[in-house]
């Protein structure tokens, strides 16, 4: 019989975030254990430092049933909590809002101040705006760990954004908030370091 002991797993940590990058639609099946991104359009998001990453498998809940005369439950069943992803985006870049909302939600928009109102001494501003329609949708998320030796692969989370701004320490941001979708998926989540392709 083996024992495994914890000085054997002081390697097996995966903490930290040095980057975040999302794909649409979420990360596709593997072939034989293999998925090839180097055609995929990956977007990095920036991701706030504080609470601006959680991703939670769920926390199960527990029905206790107990009769009279005994301290310990007669029985008891566990109902599986529910996974929870949120990410906190801060910036109104457009490959990320299309990403996030779609490519068809953005358009120009121009707006001329009256003459005694001025942006950095110009009446005219111009820019790009969206909707924030209430659809959800899929992402794959590759998280490379702070030394970028590791990435926590999340295969695909389905979210819902929403635009927030609240005027003191948080900038503009997009906040997606949803469950990892493909949580029965024996993909669904990996921890990946660097290596050789085969054959190399």
């Amino acid at each position: 019989m083996a024992v495994t002991k914890k000085s054997e797993m002081s390697g097996d940590v995966f903490a930290g975030i040095s980057a975040l990058y999302a794909v649409k639609g979420g990360f596709p099946d593997s072939t034989s254990g293999a998925i090839d991104l180097s055609s995929v359009d990956l977007v990095e998001l920036p991701v706030s430092e504080s609470g601006g990453v959680s991703i939670n498998g769920g926390t199960p809940s527990n029905s206790i049933f107990r009769v009279h005369g005994l301290n310990a439950p007669w029985t008891s069943r566990m109902t599986p909590g529910d996974a929870e992803v949120t990410l906190q985006v801060p910036t109104y870049n457009d490959a990320v809002l299309d990403l996030i909302y779609g490519e068809d939600t953005g358009k120009d928009l121009a707006i001329t101040l009256p003459s005694a109102l001025k942006v950095a001494d110009k009446t005219y501003l111009s820019g790009k705006s969206f909707g924030f329609p209430e659809k959800a949708v899929n992402l794959g998320l590759l998280i490379i760990n702070d030394t970028e030796d590791k990435a926590l692969f999340v295969k695909k989370v389905k979210v819902m954004a929403s635009p927030q701004f609240d005027g003191e320490d948080t900038p503009f941001a997009v906040n997606l908030t949803g469950t990892v979708a493909s949580g029965a998926n024996k993909e669904a989540l990996a921890i990946l370091e660097p290596g050789d392709a085969p054959g190399n």
